[in-house]
């Protein structure tokens, strides 16, 4: 009988590749466009969706009318390259949301996709635990291919900012990324993501900055695995077996 050894590091490697990523279905994902100096107001120009072309973001604004929740884009703080976009809550209490919504997305159905966004508090200004703490929103939507007959069921998610008392989430001293992951519908060809924010007034009033950076919309999708073995008979009618190699000595 045939003895293949495989050793137990390519195993543990076989694990690891079991999913692949897919290239990322965003334009301008770290926010490089439109060009800017300075901290710019969304409704001064500061938003990555105001651009003919070279992006996938379709809105970024803020509905709250009394400034105690504005957006907009900075160079003062990047994670890579040069500019980030920020969330600024002045004693905000219960607000309405601001966001940063991208174009309809074309992606297979019945397949597995990733969704992340890079944070960091503002070291002058971070939210905290002791004020009132706002959301994080992630709202995923899924079309037919006739770009307007939505299907399945919206997905939510949410982060508080900066986290809990049992874990800080976000850092005035560190990028942090915030990730999930939606499994499309079989008949869906579009999908369109929305990045919300928002103050909910639950023990008082938000009060600091954030800043964001590097998002992704990417597919994870199975990869065959490079250490297995087809177990076909040799000349004898024997069956070759697969055992892990002996630990080295």
């Amino acid at each position: 009988m045939r003895v293949l050894q495989i050793s137990a590091a390519a195993l543990i490697f076989s694990a690891l590749a079991s999913f692949a990523q897919t290239e990322n279905l965003l334009q301008n994902a770290s926010f490089e466009e439109p060009k800017i100096e300075g901290r710019i107001d969304w409704t001064k120009g500061g938003a990555p969706a105001r651009l003919t072309e070279g992006t996938t973001w379709a809105h970024y604004q803020s509905m709250e009318r009394t400034g105690k929740v504005t957006v907009g884009l900075t160079n003062e703080l990047a994670r890579t390259g040069k500019q980030s976009i920020y969330v600024d809550f002045r004693k905000a209490g219960q607000s309405r949301d601001a966001f940063l919504m991208t174009e309809l997305l074309p992606i297979k159905g019945r397949q597995t996709y990733r969704i992340s966004i890079w944070g960091r508090l503002d070291r002058q200004r971070p939210l905290t635990l002791v004020s009132s703490r706002p959301l994080l929103r992630v709202d995923v939507e899924f079309f037919q291919a006739d770009l307007e007959t939505q299907t399945g069921d919206t997905e939510y998610r949410t982060q508080q900012i900066p986290g809990s008392p049992r874990r800080i989430f976000f850092e005035s001293e560190k990028w942090s990324e915030y990730s999930t992951e939606v499994k499309t519908p079989e008949d869906a060809a579009f999908m369109k993501v929305s990045f919300r924010w928002q103050a909910t007034g639950v023990g008082g009033e938000a009060d600091g900055m954030i800043f964001f950076d590097d998002a992704v919309v990417q597919g994870i999708v199975p990869v065959p695995d490079p250490t297995e073995v087809e177990a076909v008979p040799n000349a004898a009618g024997a069956v070759p077996e697969v055992v892990p190699a002996p630990a080295p000595k």
